[in-house]
């Protein structure tokens, strides 16, 4: 196998994997679909050269060749007008009748090319042929140019519409693998038609290295969405550059102190010399590296050992707001950015430093895709998507000298964004940067989620805590269970939700100063009992229901945080009943005839307004009657669990009054068992 037959063969290799791959990875792309489709032209023109190189110059063999050549042409015109940006405008796709009338001039020269009318002469030699295509070479010329000017005016129209990094650069690869072939065969014809004498000469290999050189460059624009990173190429190139230079002048230094003063033989000289090249290549290109990588903002690093050591310090902040401080400020070690802020979705911003000014982010940028995070890319995600203002967003974001944007989110919730500006050596940011930054983003919702669990578990231990204090309070105040109050029966039944919602009964049998308390604080736990506390020692100060609610109620109106509670006093004196009422459901009397409620309509409890007017009645209790008090709990009750009114139950039940206290305890008592959400308490007073 010749060196034309190797490259030829190399090329239908090297084009027909890079076809497939491009396929591959998105078929349904028209722009993948055209370049498959060019590539696989490129594979039919380098057969058509190993056909000619082993089965020599015949005029069969040019037709195949110049076949695929032909229809490169018309095809790359359709090309750059789908790629690298989409341009409706151009007129070779405004429709199918374009699109034929195009492909006239290419289908005429394949019409006259097969029908022996294009080629004049042609003649064998060593590396190629020779070629005369008589009175229709300019006609040939003229076409495959003006296919070429075509080309170029889309090109030129992409530049003028280019906006962002990733546009330009892709324009810019395009323009390289389309005038690299073009540029290098049209000198080589010409000169070769220059030396031998007006013939054109086709030399074998030529255009299969210009075609795979086009391919690959056009492959990695297609493949690659961020393309090749210029410092990194420059990196590579001055370490590379710097090491070529200190091992020829090392080689040259010991090759002249052996030789001309440690008088070596050469041989040895040279043995010797490659040994201590060989010693010294590896620790002084690790040297070169670690100086280029600091004095040109390149950073080498094991993303898997920094994530883990960012993480560690993230899980001891005891609060949302320190973890992304220290988020920020851990990030600002490895990456060196110029500022960094983070947009939470309670608009809390965290910025480092704390004077960057950044543009707002829109709430519908959390679509984003994971792996569109560099500016560029979400503009041009945008503007593919064909969403003008997010794109337009997405540009104020890169005025702002925005250059990556991440989602914090998860399955269940977005927390907000984190933004990056540029570094500090405005060089990129690394790819391995890029995928330190990712990984930490996606474990931060995981370490709000253990946060957002431990000060639940917080919340909850404090609050059981504050419900035992609450229970050891209620219990110093509450009354012990009596029977009988100033010579009357009495019955009474208390049941606290898990909350203590703040019912309780008090019975004071001082001297001058008895009476029985119904009361139903405000609130829950602490903050109930509190409440509770207050009217006890209050209610002992004054022996007169009316003095005794009008100073609960002024002394309730003194806390910043309001204080409320309902309150029905009982004072008994034989048969004569004095009451007293505030908030707390009316007082019932209960008889043989029925039920009948004290008062009509309702109060307000003490400490919720300044104007305070209780409810007061005074009676005589009849000798087979019941007074039933109670708190607005035991309402809820029946209505939740018999679906009808105290009253209704009551009336049902009053042929045995005696019995009435149990059964009415009775029929809450599923209720009561499964810690009902609200207190239920009721007391009963009467000779029966």
């Amino acid at each position: 196998m010749n060196f034309p037959a190797f490259l030829g063969i190399s090329a239908i290799v090297i084009q027909a994997i890079l076809a497939s791959v491009v396929m591959a990875k998105d078929p349904g792309k028209t722009e993948n679909r055209l370049f498959s489709l060019q590539l696989l032209l490129f594979c039919a023109w380098s057969g058509a050269e190993v056909y000619l190189i082993y089965h020599g110059v015949d005029k069969f063999g040019i037709k195949l060749l110049f076949t695929p050549a032909l229809l490169l042409t018309y095809f790359f015109c359709i090309f750059t007008a789908v790629y690298p940006e989409h341009q409706p405008e151009a007129s070779i796709i405004k429709s199918r009748k374009h699109l034929i009338g195009y492909f006239l001039p290419a289908a005429a020269l394949l019409y006259f090319l097969w029908t022996d009318r294009l080629i004049k002469d042609f003649g064998s030699l060593a590396v190629g042929f020779s070629l005369d295509l008589g009175r229709f070479e300019f006609i040939v010329k003229g076409v495959v140019i003006a296919y070429l000017f075509l080309s170029l005016s889309t090109l030129s129209s992409s530049r003028r519409k280019a906006e962002t990094t990733i546009q330009i650069r892709r324009l810019r690869y395009t323009f390289a693998a389309m005038l690299l072939p073009v540029a290098a065969g049209s000198i080589v014809i010409a000169f070769s038609k220059w030396f031998i004498g007006g013939a054109t000469m086709y030399s074998f290999g030529l255009f299969p290295v210009l075609s795979i050189i086009m391919s690959i460059i056009l492959a990695y624009t297609m493949l690659r969405y961020n393309l090749m990173e210029i410092d990194l190429i420059f990196s590579t190139g001055l370490v590379y550059t710097l090491l070529t230079a200190i091992m020829a002048g090392t080689m040259e230094l010991f090759q002249e102190l052996m030789q001309n003063i440690l008088d070596f033989s050469s041989t040895w000289t040279k043995i010797i010399t490659v040994l201590i090249i060989a010693a010294i290549f590896s620790p002084v290109k690790d040297l070169l590296i670690r100086l280029v990588d600091r004095f040109f903002g390149r950073q080498t690093f094991d993303s898997a050992t920094v994530m883990q050591t960012i993480l560690a310090e993230l899980r001891k902040m005891p609060d949302q707001h320190r973890l992304f401080a220290r988020f920020l400020s851990e990030l600002q070690l490895v990456l060196d950015y110029s500022g960094a802020s983070l947009q939470l979705e309670d608009q809390q911003q965290i910025c480092v430093p704390e004077t960057l000014k950044t543009c707002e982010v829109s709430r519908e940028f959390a679509g984003l895709p994971s792996d569109v995070n560099e500016i560029d890319a979400v503009i041009q995600h945008f503007i593919s998507n064909q969403d003008r203002a997010l794109a337009d967003a997405a540009r104020n974001l890169k005025a702002c000298d925005i250059r990556h944007i991440f989602n914090l989110a998860d399955n269940d919730r977005h927390y907000g964004f984190l933004l990056l500006n540029a570094k500090n050596t405005r060089v990129p940011y690394t790819t391995t940067e890029v995928n330190l930054i990712m990984g930490l983003v996606s474990e931060i919702p995981h370490l709000l989620a253990n946060l957002a669990m431990i000060a639940r578990l917080i919340e909850q231990e404090k609050a059981g805590q504050e419900i035992d204090w609450a229970r050891k309070m209620l219990e110093a105040i509450s009354a012990s269970k009596v029977t009988r109050f100033c010579d009357m029966p009495i019955t009474s039944f208390a049941s606290l939700s898990t909350e203590i919602k703040g019912d309780m009964i008090d019975i004071c049998e001082e001297e001058k100063n008895s009476f029985i308390g119904v009361y139903d604080a405000f609130h829950h736990g602490i903050q109930a009992v509190l409440t509770l506390n207050i009217m006890f020692a209050v209610m002992r100060c004054f022996n007169d229901n009316r003095t005794q609610l009008r100073h609960v109620n002024r002394v309730l109106r003194l806390f910043s945080q309001q204080l409320c509670s309902a309150v029905t006093i009982v004072r008994v004196d034989g048969r004569h009943i004095e009451l007293a009422n505030a908030g707390n459901p009316s007082p019932l009397i209960i008889s043989a005839a029925g039920v009948r409620p004290l008062f009509s309509d309702n109060s307000r409890p003490a400490g919720y307004h300044e104007d305070f007017e209780p409810q007061h009645q005074s009676f005589e209790m009849g000798k087979s009657e019941l007074l039933f008090c109670s708190t607005n709990g035991i309402y809820k009750a029946f209505e939740q669990l018999h679906g009808k009114t105290l009253e209704q139950f009551i009336t049902e039940n009053t042929g045995s009054l005696a019995h009435l206290p149990e059964k009415v305890a009775d029929a809450i008592k599923s209720l009561t068992n499964q810690n009902f959400s609200d207190d239920i308490t009721f007391i009963t007073a009467g000779q029966l």
